[in-house]
């Protein structure tokens, strides 16, 4: 497997973490997006060979680019692959219920979701083009599928989930269709995926460890290519009806 490099953001922890920790197993170059360096020097990703942390708060749409300013200077002759992992799940009770609608809570919880990967994505294109991999992947959710809601809505109820996560996620998963419809003559390989429920502080109620589905996206996510058929696939393999 030849040496790739590859931008992984939001790996403070977490499915990040897990993912930036594997594709550097595999000996790819790995620049990983945190909220700050200082902050991550004592942790194991740091002591990671290979590895280049750049920082990047979603929060502040400002800081994207100043790490892509930095993603350039550390890979001037581009980046093989993107994996877009920024996600926040809820910020409180305020998020899901329709009855209790705070507009700060709705705004943030799109621009980590959605504005944030989506920009950042936009401003790494160039770099993008200059490999031929030309690989984007969105951490999406089953919870953005029309379909899963409204099989499952009776367990979402109970689980009391978040509607402004899905509501989020959906509006990354149709922005991924448009860099597909845009990019893909070029060619791109635009991947949208659900990571599994994954146990993470985010989610304390996953079913699954972020190892576990960090192996598996990278095996589903390894073989598509431009060519293959545009969908919002899952971590186990399977297709996720929208």
């Amino acid at each position: 497997m030849s040496s790739k490099v590859i931008v992984v953001t939001g790996t403070n922890r977490g499915i990040g973490l897990a993912l930036a920790t594997q594709l550097n197993q595999r000996g790819h170059t790995v620049i990983a997006t945190v909220r700050s360096k200082a902050k991550a020097a004592d942790t194991p990703l740091a002591s990671l060979p290979n590895v280049k942390l750049v920082e990047l708060d979603a929060d502040n749409l400002a800081t994207i680019d100043s790490a892509v300013d930095d993603i350039e200077k550390i890979a001037p002759e581009g980046i093989d692959e993107l994996w877009n992992n920024f996600g926040v799940y809820n910020l409180g009770q305020n998020s899901t219920s329709v009855r209790t609608v705070v507009p700060a809570d709705l705004q943030q919880v799109f621009q980590i979701n959605a504005t944030a990967p989506i920009y950042l994505t936009s401003r790494l294109l160039p770099l993008l083009e200059k490999r031929a991999t030309k690989k984007v992947v969105f951490v999406s959710t089953l919870a953005a599928s029309f379909d899963f809601t409204k099989k499952f809505a009776e367990m979402l109820a109970q689980w009391n989930a978040p509607f402004i996560y899905g509501a989020s996620k959906s509006a990354l998963n149709m922005a991924a269709l448009y860099f597909h419809l845009q990019l893909n003559h070029s060619g791109f390989t635009i991947v949208p995926i659900h990571p599994g429920v994954v146990l993470t502080d985010m989610n304390p109620m996953g079913q699954i460890e972020t190892e576990e589905s960090a192996t598996k996206m990278l095996e589903v996510v390894d073989p598509v290519t431009a060519k293959d058929d545009f969908v919002l696939r899952s971590y186990d393999g399977s297709i996720v009806a929208w």
